[in-house]
């Protein structure tokens, strides 16, 4: 029975058909942007029709909302999941184990595979394309991330304030989102040398700048005594 028919005698559309069209949503958005994909379009490439969008999303913003939720939520579930992995072991980690364990599970869910690239690239469109509720990209993804990483980093690092550690952690993420980014730029093509080969090459750079970053952030505190981030007031 196709999915004209299950509208027509009132019977519930099956999940895998709301399924499909997320997987199809998600490569149409990713390769042509909001604007240029039509719901016929993502309806032809799922093999339904028009009212089973309807049915499961009740329109396109819907459909791109939950669209770009799924693969978040996919995304960050599996980075929490290599930080809780880490941080239950018999032993406290060390700093540069930390940092290796964030490094690769950052790296390694958006290097060749499509899920991965299509966030990537859905992401990209979203910067310059604003299409999701406020809000939904913070509360969602980065803030869970966030509080994870800089707890973790609480616990194997040296002593930091806690808005300090959430820079080093944010200067972290945009090492590696600049790493990814010039992989990607130039790997594929014949440059030599720009970057490493393979992404897992660059970890063990990361792994000894971070460190030495988030070390003289720590002496730098204790040096100065502050404890917050207040400025400073001169007579």
């Amino acid at each position: 029975m196709d999915d004209r028919l299950e509208q027509q005698t009132g019977m519930q559309e099956p999940e895998d058909t709301r399924e499909r069209i997320l997987a199809v949503a998600q490569k149409l958005f990713a390769e042509k942007g909001f604007e240029a994909t039509s719901v016929r379009d993502i309806t032809t490439e799922a093999s339904c029709n028009v009212a089973s969008v309807n049915y499961h999303f009740g329109n396109k913003e819907n459909l791109y909302l939950e669209a770009f939720r799924s693969m978040l939520a996919v995304l960050r579930d599996q980075r929490m999941a290599v930080l809780s992995e880490l941080m239950t072991r018999d032993r406290i980690p060390t700093l540069e184990e930390f940092l290796e364990s964030f490094a690769e599970g950052f790296i390694e869910p958006l290097v060749d595979k499509s899920r991965g690239r299509m966030f990537m690239t859905l992401v990209s469109r979203e910067m310059f394309d604003l299409r999701l509720p406020h809000g939904v990209f913070a509360d969602e993804f980065i803030r869970p991330l966030l509080e994870r990483a800089t707890a973790a980093l609480a616990a194997v690092g040296p002593p930091l304030h806690p808005a300090e550690a959430r820079f080093c952690i944010m200067s972290m993420v945009g090492q590696l989102l600049h790493a990814l980014k010039a992989h990607h730029l130039f790997a594929v093509q014949d440059n030599p040398g720009v970057v490493p080969a393979r992404l897992a090459d660059y970890v063990p750079h990361f792994v000894r700048f971070s460190a030495g970053g988030i070390r003289a952030c720590a002496e730098k505190a204790s040096f100065a005594g502050k404890t917050d981030f207040a400025p400073e007031v001169t007579a």
